[in-house]
């Protein structure tokens, strides 16, 4: 994806360059772990990837939806920019300048019946509000959530906005660097997170 942005020097280029999805053997995850991953996808919840900015959250999201969702998933993606094309998955990029912002999306997400769809991270409360409802309506969430590491993430949910939301969540994902990938399911997090 190339940014551009005005300033008083002249014009701002930044570049990233985003890699296909791996596979989880070349990310050395063990298998147990994979299939925490697996049964969260089978049911309805969030599946929440956490990790520093540029930790690899979104590189690991793409390569769940590449090799983790069953063929019979109707799967859907709501993007700024869609890094890279996923083979049977049904890729959005919302776009400002249509009209295509995320209020629009959630009004209208429902109606394609998606039984999973991923969200690259939720900004306000009327977001949150929204994909917490829609695990309730057996749907499948997968999102992004910035942290520095797990302590700042328990400091963050110990707003009272995110009650609602933690109950759903189903499995946790943090990444801490490329080769340090923990996860964690329902019964972990209620000890060892909330």
């Amino acid at each position: 994806s190339v940014s551009a942005f005005p300033t008083i020097n002249g014009e701002r280029i930044s570049i990233k360059i985003y890699h296909p999805p791996m596979g989880f053997k070349e990310m050395n995850i063990p298998q147990e772990k994979i299939e925490i991953l697996t049964q969260a996808l089978s049911k309805p919840g969030v599946i929440l990837f956490c990790g520093a900015s540029l930790s690899g959250k979104t590189h690991l999201i793409y390569s769940v939806l590449s090799n983790l969702i069953p063929k019979n998933k109707n799967v859907m993606t709501l993007e700024s920019i869609a890094k890279y094309r996923l083979k049977n998955i049904s890729q959005c990029e919302l776009n400002e300048n249509i009209g295509f912002n995320l209020d629009k999306a959630m009004r209208f997400i429902e109606f394609q019946s998606p039984d999973i769809i991923y969200f690259e991270g939720i900004t306000t409360k009327e977001g949150l509000d929204f994909f917490t409802s829609l695990t309730l309506k057996n749907k499948s969430l997968l999102t992004e959530f910035l942290a520095e590491n797990m302590d700042d993430l328990r400091r963050k949910f110990e707003f009272s906005e995110f009650n609602m939301f933690k109950s759903v969540i189903s499995c946790l994902v943090f990444i801490h660097n490329k080769k340090s990938i923990e996860v964690f399911d329902k019964k972990e997090l209620e000890k060892y997170l909330f």
